[in-house]
C-alpha cells in the first residue's frame, strides 16, 4: 500500500469517527429517548425525567458540534476568500494598460501554472479587465522563468488562443532570461523576442503599419 493510500483511508476513518462520535451517536441517543417517552405513556415521573435529561443531554452535545462545525466552515470560507483576495492582487501587479499606444502589459514572468484551475483564474481574470477597458489591445506578454507545468498545457494554450482571437490586435513575447538571441532579428526563439524593448517595438511597427 502506498504511502498516499494509507494516509487517504488513516484520513477518512478519522473523518468517520468524528462524525460518528459528534452527530451520529447523540443522535441515535436522542432518538431512542424520544421514542421511549413516545411509546411507554405508564412510565413513572422519575423515569420519564431521566429520558428527558438525556435527550436535553444529546440536543446539547448536538448544538456543540453543528457550532464547531459551523466556525470550521467559516475558517475555510475566509481562508479561501484571503487566498483569492491575494491571487487577484497578484494578477493586478502582473497587467499594465499603456492607453497612449494601445499596449496591454502582461507579466508572466516567474510564474508558475501548475493547474488548469490557476490558469483559468488569471485568464478569467485577463478577460474581465479587456472587457472593463471597452477595447482591444496590443499584447506585450514577458515570458521570463515562465513555467507551465504538464496538467496546465491544455488549458495555458486553450486560453491565450481565445484571448488572443477576441481582444488582440497583434502579440509580441519576450524573455530576457534567455539571452540577447539572434542579433538581427532581436529574438531568443521563434515568436519570442529577447528583450521588451525589441519586442515593443514590434508592436509599435504593427500599429503603424495598421494605420497605412
Amino acid at each position: 500500500m502506498s504511502g498516499e493510500s494509507a494516509e487517504l483511508i488513516n484520513t477518512t476513518l478519522a473523518l468517520n469517527t468524528k462524525v460518528e462520535e459528534d452527530f451520529v451517536a447523540p443522535l441515535a441517543s436522542l432518538r431512542g429517548s424520544l421514542e421511549i417517552l413516545r411509546d411507554f405513556t405508564d412510565l413513572s415521573s422519575k423515569e420519564r425525567q431521566r429520558f428527558v435529561d438525556t435527550a436535553l443531554r444529546d440536543c446539547g452535545r448536538l448544538a456543540k458540534s453543528i457550532e464547531e462545525l459551523s466556525r470550521s466552515v467559516y475558517a475555510a470560507g475566509q481562508n479561501g476568500k484571503l487566498e483569492t483576495e491575494s491571487r487577484t492582487a497578484e494578477f493586478e501587479a502582473r497587467v499594465q494598460f499603456h492607453q497612449d499606444i494601445q499596449v496591454m502589459e502582461i507579466s508572466f514572468a516567474d510564474f508558475v501554472f501548475n493547474s488548469s484551475a490557476l490558469v483559468d483564474d488569471f485568464y478569467n481574470f485577463l478577460e474581465q479587465q479587456i472587457g472593463n477597458s471597452g477595447h482591444r489591445w496590443y499584447f506585450l506578454v514577458n515570458y521570463g522563468n515562465c513555467s507551465v507545468w504538464p496538467e496546465a498545457w491544455v488549458a495555458f494554450a486553450h486560453r491565450g488562443k481565445k484571448l488572443k482571437v477576441l481582444f488582440s490586435l497583434g502579440t509580441a513575447r519576450y524573455d530576457e532570461t534567455a539571452g540577447d538571441g539572434d542579433a538581427t532579428s532581436g529574438q531568443s526563439a521563434p515568436d519570442i523576442f529577447g528583450s521588451r524593448d525589441a519586442a515593443l517595438k514590434f508592436l509599435q511597427d504593427s500599429r503603424e503599419a495598421a494605420k497605412t
